[in-house]
């Protein structure tokens, strides 16, 4: 048991010797006490505020939060340019995206009629198979170009990222310079959230602890 033998406890690249009492010396009540976990958690809480672990937490959360205010103000302007090229590769995508259904409807109009006002079935069937057949060439061609399926989604979200990445490239946004600020911000962010939560919890332990050392 790490009790009966001294033993250097290391926090915060500080190193503190903990010198355990004689085992004759030590009454068999009090490791009987500590046997359960509320116990053990109040020695653990109490040697924490000893050791100011608390004041390291929240000079740490100050660090955090000055690098997070500083990645903010560097993405402000990138984030407004973003934000403009969104709505203009938005605007350009659903206008392709009907664009598309209108071509179609004007096909389908100009096939019928050339069918059954102009000309036969017999003559317009093996045209609509061409025409079917230029459709599976081009989804297949899609494919091969960008190794996903032809699926409307996707298309369409490809479509809309291809308009946004060229406005950003034509604005000079720097596109990796972004995503790297932005995963950074995201990573500050859960590493306060984190921080925050140890942070509550360890504020409200210590405060128990002593309103349990004034009870008779």
């Amino acid at each position: 048991m790490v009790m009966w033998n001294d033993f250097k406890l290391t926090i915060n690249d500080r190193e503190y010797e903990v010198k355990a009492p004689a085992q004759g010396k030590v009454p068999s009540t009090s490791f009987d006490a500590m046997d359960t976990y509320g116990d053990v958690r109040a020695m653990i809480q109490k040697l924490y505020v000893a050791l100011n672990v608390e004041e390291h937490q929240k000079k740490k959360q100050e660090e955090i939060e000055t690098e997070i205010e500083c990645l903010e103000n560097e993405l402000k302007p990138l984030e407004n340019n973003h934000a403009q090229l969104a709505k203009q590769s938005q605007f350009r995508t659903n206008v392709l995206v009907w664009g598309g259904l209108a071509y179609l409807a004007a096909q389908f109009g100009f096939l019928a009629r050339l069918t059954w006002w102009e000309y036969s079935w017999d003559i317009m069937e093996p045209v609509t198979y061409f025409v079917g057949q230029g459709f599976a060439l081009a989804a297949y061609a899609y494919f091969v170009l960008t190794r996903e399926d032809y699926i409307y989604p996707g298309a369409r979200d490809r479509q809309y990222l291809s308009f946004l990445h060229r406005g950003m490239k034509s604005k000079g946004v720097d596109v990796c310079q972004y995503n790297e600020l932005k995963d950074a911000l995201a990573h500050k962010k859960d590493q306060l959230r984190c921080l925050h939560d140890a942070l509550q919890l360890n504020l409200t332990a210590p405060r128990k602890l002593h309103d349990d050392d004034h009870k008779p």
